[in-house]
């Protein structure tokens, strides 16, 4: 069972542009041999991406030594830097210095290195060859060593070589692992039909000037550049058209299989001053092949490729112009383009002399080759937006739903010329909404019918404060929920959406299963084992489905890709099933550990597959517009809202109220903006009267002018929602404790305070002082909460609770620290209470982990009365004083604690660094745990007497009895220096104090040495 509404947000989600890293690409050439000609004088060139070095030059020889080490450096996000091509050359130095004939070269992308172990080829051969003669075969070896680090890594240690003279070098060629070391050579042929939606370019001065004459503003010459392996050809210029077609193919001759994972297919803008990126797209080759025993060669297509990138039209001021350049998730439709790509191996008679990239002409393709365009609806219900972020307060707000070019609100206000009945020429404002403004709607000309029907904006809202804790603000959504609804047309290839579907299910529901298991594998004496044996049982029936479903299955209109593509999923859908079986068969409670992270890796061989390279619907994108202007953005992959007939095939979040967080272009922090509730319907429109089946009952449907509609016909669906009646919940947040929080002062300490977001409501715990285990055991108590959605479903698809962790700061704003996603337990009035268990929740910030919280969070149905009636205590107990208001977990929720004495015998410090550039003299070691502290004496000279004199100290502190609960113990090493000034020199947590206790201690341990 898939939950939409509490899924918990991955980390990677949340960042709109990829954050850029630091990246070391070291090669360290040793040596090359067997290098082909007579009395030559070989120099080795390195080039990474655009960065070139060289070797020093050997006198008449063949087989020349170097040992020369390159350090490449690259800042730049992770994805661009894998395209990067690493090209080694030999060269034949003549008498002219750096004037050299190439002798061959060698390439392969820096992700193939990356994805090696230890992210590194040691001591391998390089295989030089000729492009200009690919007949005469292997030109020589080079010795190499290359490397790929990002900052913060921690490199292993090299293994010893054994140089011996007669070491074979077919052995050990630089070659992934699978890759044969005779490559044929090959034909790569990328066939470019035809693109459609491009968006017109409007460019300075002559925009302004077409718009008095009247015409239609296309200024763009497209023309596609497709670029791999370092080699790139391009199609012929299309002028003045936003629908181009080329029908041309390029075709690259390169060695199979390819040391390059991607082909960068790039439409350009032919200007006079220089080419302007359009968009950018890539095709990754282990997506679109699949190199197993029974696999089959790249293959693509004939299929449109959505293209996506910045909002802007104009090349000049566009903030966004490298999401045009692929660099980050594009945030805007940009058109599409219809490709395909074939690869034709040669035998060795047969292949051509050098290696060139050839473009020739194309038939076009057959009208309807791709099917007939159908009518798809696309409707959304918003029901909540919240914690949006309080720079929004004053302006109103509202929401714009896109798919493709349909259901785009242009934000330009142009100025349109009319004559006035005086004569006089009056220039007025007037937003593209309206239908009536000539032609400007755009460059899509729907059947007008449709085209007036669409209703993709939302009327516009002024944010609130939200209650309690006005640092967040929401919109005013109790009683009306605004609707949007947008027609558009594609063809219907929805059939290899819903086979992805299909195994993004099995996916799913084994990654919550494992994260079930992982959760019980923390504590002791808990049934994680037989989870386990659940999880895979599940899974192997859910693999046994998928295959007798897809017998039945019929394809539309399929390509060479699609057939192969059902074998191979066919194919592995029966290895993993049997994979499953194994590992249920082999667990014990000794082993579940390592068979979770087997099952860890089956999972992601699953999402890799589940993955339809061919996805001819584009994202749905919904844009929140403040005052017009467009501030932050989520992208909804139209496959998770698909509707279709069979229950397994459907979107994992179609027709239910699913969490949607956006985010603000161009923003590397990875902090929420806003957060949505909303629900999604995308199907055929003959499918349109379901779209309205899943909402709870008790809404009635109002039209644009607010009358209630009574026959909901496939083609006016509601404007609002409204509802009267509401049932009422009590939400009880137990913060207990948390652990391990980054530090966000200078003595390696933070002062931390969480505010908890439930729907419109927020609250805050008391801040604690300088800790890094801040034990809050504090109860937040929300009443009389509204919550949408229906009652029976609340239990699985329960709303999302956000902990957002903050340091507080004496001036100025408060430090984020992460935030935790959880989801609370949920019980309706004719429920008994059971009282709730403390769990584990882990924080984020970016994609890092940053500590763990223990709480729990639980969701009462009040009844008519707005009254609890069995729940244990009715009237929690106060925190301290009664006038603070604040209340302390109620007993049999927190946890027992006992006392324990714990004993430090300290003896010295050892090998301390420098810290900002000073020697440390006079270091004090602090000890803390569970809110206590203990400090050893100052050692007066650490260079002359580094160890303690006073040894032996303890400290008193109260421990929970389950030994999961244990808060950890952190050492703090800090010197003391002039004017006062504490400096953190170092830290170390131990996360289990009781591994110090006594062994005849374990069941029953008092005291810790240590």
């Amino acid at each position: 069972f898939l939950c939409s509404r509490s899924r918990l947000c991955s980390a990677r989600d949340l960042f709109a542009t990829p954050t850029p890293q630091s990246f070391q690409v070291g090669i360290n050439i040793i040596e090359a041999q067997k290098l082909v000609g007579v009395n030559i004088n070989p120099f080795v060139v390195v080039k990474v991406g655009e960065e070139k070095r060289h070797t020093a030059t050997q006198k008449s020889t063949n087989c020349p030594f170097y040992n020369e080490y390159f350090l490449f450096e690259f800042h730049e996000p992770r994805d661009i830097l894998f395209h990067r091509l690493i090209e080694i050359s030999v060269f034949h130095s003549k008498k002219i210095p750096f004037l050299g004939t190439c002798i061959g070269t060698f390439k392969m992308d820096v992700v193939t290195v990356y994805s090696q172990p230890d992210h590194r080829f040691f001591q391998k051969w390089a295989v030089i060859s000729d492009p200009m003669d690919t007949r005469a075969g292997v030109k020589g070896f080079v010795k190499c060593n290359i490397s790929v680090t990002a900052r913060g890594e921690v490199v292993g240690s090299l293994p010893t070589s054994s140089s011996s003279q007669d070491e074979d070098i077919e052995r050990n060629l630089l070659l992934p692992k699978r890759v044969p070391a005779e490559r044929p050579w090959a034909r790569v042929c990328i066939k470019l039909y035809r693109a459609e939606g491009l968006p017109s370019m409007s460019a300075g001065i002559m925009g302004g000037f077409s718009k008095i004459i009247g015409e239609k503003k296309v200024f763009i010459d497209p023309y596609v550049q497709v670029s791999f392996c370092g080699q790139q050809g391009e199609t012929s210029v299309e002028t003045n058209t936003t629908d181009p077609e080329w029908n041309e193919q390029i075709s690259f001759i390169e060695m199979f299989p390819p040391l390059a994972r991607k082909i960068k297919v790039q439409v350009l803008d032919d200007a006079n001053v220089g080419d302007v990126a359009i968009a950018t797209h890539y095709i990754d080759l282990q997506q679109i092949s699949d190199s197993g025993r029974n696999g089959f060669n790249p293959t693509f297509g004939p299929a449109w490729v959505n293209l996506y990138g910045s909002p802007q039209n104009s090349a000049l001021r566009d903030v966004h112009k490298d999401l045009n350049e692929g660099m980050g998730e594009g945030i805007f439709y940009r058109g599409r383009i219809l490709m395909a790509i074939t690869v034709e191996i040669f035998s060795s008679p047969s292949q051509p002399g050098e290696v060139t990239v050839e473009v020739e002409e194309l038939h076009p393709l057959p009208e309807n080759a791709l099917g007939r365009k159908e009518e798809f609806l696309l409707f959304a219900a918003f029901f909540e937006a919240t914690m949006m972020d309080s720079s929004l307060s004053s302006k109103p707000v509202s929401f714009e739903v896109s798919i493709g070019n349909y259901g785009k609100a242009e934000e330009v206000v142009t100025k349109v010329w009319r004559k006035m009945e005086k004569g006089e020429v009056k220039e007025e404002k007037q937003p593209l909404l309206d239908p009536g403004s000539d032609g400007e709607l755009d460059v899509e000309v729907l059947a007008p019918a449709s085209a007036a029907l669409n209703k993709s904006v939302t009327n516009s809202q002024r944010p609130e404060p939200m209650e309690y804790d006005r640092s967040y603000s929401c919109l005013p959504m109790m009683h009306e929920k605004p609707c949007v609804y947008v027609w558009s047309y594609w063809e219907d290839h929805t059939w290899r959406l819903c086979i992805s579907n299909w195994i993004v299910k099995l996916a799913e529901r084994l990654e919550q299963g494992l994260d079930d298991v992982e959760k019980l594998m923390r504590r002791p004496k808990a049934k994680a084992e037989e989870r386990l044996r659940e999880v895979l049982e599940e899974f192997v029936a859910g693999c046994r489905q998928y295959l007798l479903s897809t017998e039945r299955k019929t394809m539309a209109h399929p390509n060479n890709l699609d057939r192969c593509r059902m074998k191979y999923l066919m194919r592995n859908i029966i290895l993993y099933a049997k994979q499953g079986l194994r590992m249920r068969r082999r667990l014990t409670r000794a082993n579940v550990k390592e068979k979770v992270k087997e099952t860890r890796r089956v999972l992601t061989k699953l999402r890799f597959m589940a993955k339809e390279p061919q996805c001819t619907l584009p994202d749905v994108l919904i844009w929140m517009l403040s005052n017009n202007r467009r501030v932050a953005y989520a992208r909804v992959p139209a496959q998770n809202i698909l509707y279709s007939v069979v229950e397994e095939e459907k979107g994992k979040d179609c027709a239910k109220i699913q969490t949607v967080f956006m985010k603000v272009p161009r923003l590397h922090t990875g902090e929420i903006f806003a957060k949505l509730e909303v629900y999604m319907w995308l199907g055929v429109t003959k499918y349109a009267k379901n779209c309205l089946a899943e909402l709870p009952e008790e809404f009635k449907y109002l039209s644009e002018s607010g009358q209630e509609i009574a026959q909901l016909s496939a083609y006016s669906p509601p404007s609002r929602l409204s509802r009267d009646d509401f049932s009422y919940f009590q939400l009880r947040a137990h913060l207990y404790q948390a652990r391990g929080i980054l530090p966000a002062d200078d003595n390696g300490l933070s002062d931390p305070f969480a505010r908890v977001v439930f729907s419109t409501y927020c609250q805050t715990t008391r801040m604690l002082e300088e800790t890094l285990s801040p034990m809050w055991n504090e109860l937040l108590l929300f009443d009389q909460l509204i919550v949408d959605g229906k009652k029976e479903e609340l239990k699985t698809e329960t709303p999302i609770i956000i902990i957002n962790l903050f340091s507080h700061n004496k001036f100025g704003s408060p430090e984020f620290l992460g935030h935790a996603f959880a989801v609370p337990q949920v019980k309706l009035v004719d429920e008994p209470y059971t009282k709730p268990a403390l769990q584990f929740f882990d924080f984020y910030k970016g994609t890092k982990a940053v500590g763990e919280l223990i709480a729990t969070f639980e969701l009462m149905e009040l009844d008519y009365s707005g009254y609890l009636e069995d729940v244990e205590p009715k009237e929690p107990d106060y925190l301290g004083d009664p006038h603070a208001g604040r209340f302390i977990i109620p007993e049999g929720i927190r946890p027992v604690l006992k006392e324990f004495r714990i004993e430090i015998l300290f003896w010295g410090l050892r090998d301390l660094k420098r810290v900002n550039l000073f020697e440390v003299d006079q270091p004090q070691v602090i000890i803390e745990c569970a809110g206590k502290k203990v400090e050893s004496e100052v050692i007066v000279a650490y260079k002359e007497n580094p160890n303690f004199t006073e040894l032996v100290k303890y400290m008193d502190v109260d421990l929970p009895e389950q030994v999961y609960l244990h808060p950890p113990l952190s050492i703090f090493v800090v010197e003391k220096r002039a004017f006062g000034r504490t400096v953190l020199v170092g830290t170390h947590v131990v996360s289990d104090v009781m591994k110090f206790s006594p062994r005849e201690l374990e069941e029953d341990p008092e005291d810790v040495p240590k």
